[in-house]
């Protein structure tokens, strides 16, 4: 399944409907908020892709000054003027090229090797993504559950997520992050995934999200 891009405009109500509509038409997965607390909330449980800002008011500026400072989320800052006529389809024109050239280099920045490598003792040892089944919190740790071993590191599954591949990676609760590829049963009606003979809660918050990324026929 081909995942949409997934963008968040940020800005006042006016400035964000010609730009919604634009990237839906594109095909993209759009959502947009008027006020810092919204938006903080959507970064939280769906981080996007790209956050596009097309307006500063309601603490915008300051959460967009600390987005740009963590480094985690890409964000345009696009200053939309009202236009009409020819002016309105040039700018049109320039909003679409601006997303799309954001999209390209997000992709290029995202491209990730098929492996990576973790500390066990005084030795590096590399995993293969594909044999990663799920990932877990453990205390202070996230513990990478690769067949019947498991690796324990000292990172939050928000860290992780940010480098593992997001067609493959998806998380499910605030505890559990699952590889989809090694998914085999999934329970709609009591919120369990099945990985091999592992059970894995589903919370509701999660749940949607998880929906969206597999393919059902």
């Amino acid at each position: 399944m081909i995942r949409k891009p997934s963008i968040l405009i940020l800005g006042p109500d006016a400035t964000t409907r010609q730009p919604f509509a634009q990237l839906e038409e594109l095909g993209c997965d759009v959502h947009s908020a008027s006020k810092a607390a919204e938006a903080a909330g959507l970064c939280l449980f769906t981080p996007p892709d790209l956050i596009v800002v097309t307006g500063r008011n309601n603490g915008i500026d300051e959460f967009i000054g600390q987005l740009k400072e963590q480094n985690k989320l890409k964000v345009l800052d696009m200053a939309m003027v009202s236009a009409n006529g020819e002016e309105a389809v040039d700018e049109a024109i320039h909003f679409e090229e601006s997303v799309t050239a954001a999209l390209e280099e997000l992709d290029t920045s995202k491209m990730r090797a098929k492996h990576f490598f973790t500390k066990v003792g005084n030795k590096l040892r590399r995993i293969h993504l594909n044999d990663v089944r799920f990932i877990e919190v453990e205390g202070k740790y996230s513990a990478i559950h690769v067949g019947e071993k498991k690796y324990n590191v000292k990172a939050s599954l928000k860290d992780l997520l940010l480098k593992l591949p997001n067609e493959d990676f998806v998380r499910v609760s605030r505890n559990f992050v699952i590889n989809i590829d090694r998914v085999t049963h999934i329970d709609t009606f009591q919120f369990i995934i099945k990985i091999d003979q592992d059970e894995i809660p589903i919370s509701r918050t999660y749940k949607d999200e998880l929906m969206k990324r597999i393919q059902l026929l």
